[in-house]
């Protein structure tokens, strides 16, 4: 069974926003940096998570986009799926994973005083329903 992933407009704009403009100070940079490497972990964490305790039923694959938003201390504070697969099971298993893949680290001193973070991403159910998140 192997994890599938698809890219989402949502991270061509993260990148885009990572590789930063002209005007740019150092902090900035480095902040947007450490945002970057929260999301990676993130995605690393709720994949691995998701693949083990919370796979959809086997008979369904489909693609969903889901949102989230992390408070500084690492509580989930709001989970939704904001483009449906058009399988409620597996919008289900998305949403349990979310929840139950938390709490996730605190923002570290790197995120200057950033109250939360929010994430959207695509996820992609494949064959075997392992699932990957990007």
């Amino acid at each position: 069974m192997l994890a599938q992933a698809t890219s989402s407009i949502r991270q061509q704009e993260l990148d885009a926003n990572l590789a930063g403009e002209a005007g740019d100070t150092p902090r900035s940079a480095a902040q947007r940096a450490a945002e970057a490497r929260y999301i990676h972990d993130w995605t690393r964490r709720v994949e691995d998570y998701g693949n083990r305790v919370h796979p959809a039923p086997s008979h369904l694959h489909g693609q969903l986009r889901i949102r989230v938003v992390i408070g500084r201390d690492g509580q989930l504070r709001q989970a939704e799926v904001v483009q449906s697969s058009g399988h409620t099971e597996l919008d289900q298993a998305a949403l349990d994973t979310v929840h139950g893949a938390g709490p996730y680290r605190p923002f570290d001193s790197a995120m200057g005083e950033l109250d939360s973070l929010s994430i959207t991403r695509v996820w992609r159910f494949g064959q075997g329903n392992h699932f990957g998140v990007r």
